[in-house]
């Protein structure tokens, strides 16, 4: 949670960094969303070094890399471009703080603990992510929006003494590995992980566009409704709506583990999409409804993901986790950067972010990402 004070710190800023550096809905998407290119170019070489070496070695490299580039956007950006090349340069320092981090975990257990400690650590990410709309918010309004970057620096930095407070892996629990990359292989020919792979990129897809997008959609809303609600802090609201997700988070994923992961991730994948179908059709609806609907929206949309990292960490074994866990997090914020950027083409193309009919299609295309998470679970082997 402290390294990932950044994650958000764009979204949370993105009416005000657009009004400083003059950016459109394409632009808005790419600042948003560089963030998780950096993280998904450098997942496989940071996985494959926590493999050969100590994760927590690889883990605490990472952090000081995603705190220089936090202090860089503070000291450097003045505009779209050096701002996309630092957000690129700490997500490449996130990639090794957030899946570097569950490998630490998962290397640690076996068994039920082990699919529900995955699912307490994506709810701490949740948190996180909460945290970081809400530090950033908070600290601009006060002191400028580079605060909010100089915070997530130092967030960085701060994670490195719990480092200490994990111990060294359990015998047999973590393999060492001369390779520069984890056995891709082995894990693209077992269907059960990349069942779980498949769903979190369509996971992360919508989950990262409904966040980028969260703050802008609320002011475009509460100015339709004569911005009284104004009053109200959208990034403020944006952080305390992933809260809401967290403990139903953990609950789905007991279910998952209780009644079949495949089942539960499904029906969630599905109520998803009919949130996102409604949103885009009451798009300026009153404030209150649309607020509402927005904090669902933040349970369907992340409330399997406990579910979903715990199904991969449970079908992975110890000669096939580092690479599981790579494509997981490779694959996910892949498309965790696309959907931002999609849907701020979507709003573009569809007339602009003053646009009732752009805001229709903006929630189109991020419901697209439940569609893949439940053809994911819905997809059955032919038997032999």
């Amino acid at each position: 949670m402290l390294g990932q004070l950044a994650i958000m710190a764009v979204p949370a800023l993105s009416i005000e960094l657009a009004a400083l550096w003059q950016l459109d809905a394409s632009e808005i998407g790419w600042l948003g969303g560089i963030y998780f290119a950096g993280y998904a170019v450098a997942l496989p070489f940071l996985t494959g070094a926590a493999n050969r070496i100590d994760g927590r070695i690889v883990y605490a490299v990472a952090a000081l890399i995603s705190m220089a580039a936090s202090f860089g956007v503070a000291l450097f950006a003045d505009g779209f471009w050096w701002g996309l090349a630092l957000r690129f340069v700490a997500g490449v320092g996130f990639a090794g703080i957030h899946i570097v981090g569950m490998k630490l975990l998962a290397d640690r257990l076996d068994g039920a603990s082990q699919a529900r400690a995955s699912a307490v650590y994506t709810g701490a990410f949740a948190v996180g992510s909460g945290c970081s709309f809400l530090v950033a918010g908070g600290l601009s309004a006060l002191f400028g929006w580079e605060a909010a970057f100089v915070a997530a620096g130092i967030g960085s930095l701060l994670s490195l003494p719990t480092l200490l407070l994990i111990g060294p892996p359990l015998d047999g629990n973590e393999a060492r590995s001369r390779r520069l990359f984890p056995d891709f292989g082995a894990a693209l020919r077992d269907t059960e992980i990349m069942r779980y792979v498949i769903a979190y990129a369509g996971n992360l897809w919508e989950v990262f566009a409904v966040r980028v997008w969260f703050v802008p959609f609320l002011i475009y809303n509460a100015a339709l409704n004569g911005g009284a609600a104004l009053d109200w802090n959208p990034t403020t609201v944006a952080g305390l709506s992933v809260f809401v997700a967290v403990p139903l988070n953990l609950a789905i994923a007991e279910l998952g583990v209780r009644w079949g992961r495949k089942s539960v991730i499904l029906a969630v994948s599905l109520a998803s999409v009919l949130v996102c179908g409604v949103l885009g059709w009451q798009a300026s609806s009153p404030y209150l409804l649309v607020l509402a609907l927005l904090l669902v929206h933040g349970v369907t949309s992340y409330g399997d993901v406990g579910a979903i990292a715990g199904g991969v960490v449970a079908e992975s074994t110890g000669e096939t986790r580092a690479a599981a866990l790579a494509l997981f997090g490779l694959i996910g914020f892949t498309f965790g950067f696309l959907g931002p950027l999609a849907v701020g083409l979507a709003i573009d193309v569809s007339g602009g972010r003053e646009e009732p009919v752009a805001w229709f299609w903006a929630f189109a295309v991020m419901a697209l990402g439940s569609i893949v998470s439940a053809s994911a679970m819905a997809w059955r082997r032919k038997q032999k």
